[in-house]
């Protein structure tokens, strides 16, 4: 087959689960109609890109606030004699997903999710006594600009479309049943010709409410239900957090126009900590750090902000999606309640 041919397939295919993964009996045959594929190619290149690394999964993410959850990004100055305890510690904890070391005083990050009523005020109190006192600062969001992940198999950049700000998705009342519904839709995605068959027996549910259940809540409690890909395998291993100084009346002109740029996948507005006055945050993305530090220096030229850091990671210690409803937490809850007791 000409080599020409699939890589563009590839590169279709990758756009196509990046973007969405349909809410229907046989997904991966719609997802190939779209692109020029046959249902079994789609799966044996998927197949593939899971054997490979590629691939990390195919799953829900969850909008937060609309399912009863609370999140912010975490930071602290930990020495670097202390920072693999304090990092193992952190880690533990079900709830906490991108935890990195990155190049500054802050030199420990991570994103934590926990239901209202534990609430992130007391979780870190929690997570700073197991971790004998460390001192860990929210910076909790208060705008929203973007969330676009896509990566592009042939330029190796992300390639996410523009778009607006996420809109405000109202709670929903959560069920015993919608809980297990959940649940079932935060696991990864079986690589078959029916994977929401196989997803609802594992759970002890139906493949129609599975599918019914994502259809109507997608867009909403659902904010994508999308496939996942590990960008240092794909080449695409420049990987910045840019922490930006804007006015206070300034932010969302700036956000917005930051939330432009295919290659920043996440823009956020959050409250500044300590020694650190930076209100805004981008991700941004690139083949390689030196390609984010001109990327960055293009768009604080174009958005006119002059004042940032460039906050590269150097050491992944957990990246996951965040997971709602786990037993698990309840069962850290506890065990750290015991401890105090």
């Amino acid at each position: 087959m000409d080599a020409e041919k699939v890589a563009r397939d590839n590169a279709a295919l990758a756009k196509a689960v990046q973007a969405a993964v349909p809410f229907e009996n046989i997904p991966f045959a719609t997802l190939g109609a779209g692109v020029g594929l046959s249902e079994s190619q789609v799966l044996g290149t998927l197949r593939a890109w899971q054997e490979e690394g590629k691939l990390r999964e195919i799953s829900a993410v969850l909008e937060a606030s609309a399912v009863g959850y609370e999140t912010t990004l975490v930071a602290s100055a930990v020495p670097d004699s202390d920072l693999e305890r304090v990092a193992r510690i952190a880690c533990e904890h079900p709830t906490v997903t991108h935890c990195y070391r990155r190049d500054h005083r802050y030199n420990f990050w991570f994103t934590l999710g926990v239901p209202t009523d534990m609430g992130i005020t007391a979780t870190l109190k929690r997570l700073s006594r197991a971790a004998g006192g460390t001192h860990f600062v929210s910076l909790p969001r208060t705008h929203a600009f973007k969330i676009a992940v896509g990566f592009d198999l042939e330029t190796r950049k992300n390639a996410a479309e523009a778009q607006g700000a996420p809109s405000e998705v109202a709670p929903i009342a959560v069920s015993t049943r919608s809980v297990r519904l959940f649940r079932a839709l935060q696991a990864p995605l079986p690589l078959e010709p029916r994977p929401f068959y196989a997803q609802a027996a594992a759970m002890g549910l139906r493949e129609d409410e599975l599918v019914e259940f994502g259809r109507r809540h997608l867009g909403g409690a659902i904010r994508r239900y999308v496939a996942t890909l590990r960008h240092r395998a794909l080449g695409v291993r420049g990987n910045g957090l840019v922490a930006w100084q804007v006015p206070e009346d300034k932010i969302v002109e700036v956000g917005r126009t930051l939330a432009l740029a295919p290659e920043v996948s996440h823009c956020y507005a959050r409250e500044s900590i300590p020694d650190f006055p930076y209100r805004l945050y981008t991700m941004v993305h690139g083949p390689d750090e030196e390609s984010c530090l001109r990327t960055t220096a293009r768009l604080a030229a174009g958005a006119g902000v002059p004042d940032y850091r460039v906050l590269f990671s150097t050491r992944e210690y957990k990246k996951c999606r965040l997971r709602y409803f786990l037993p698990e937490l309840d069962q850290w809850w506890n065990a750290q309640e015991e401890l105090a007791s």
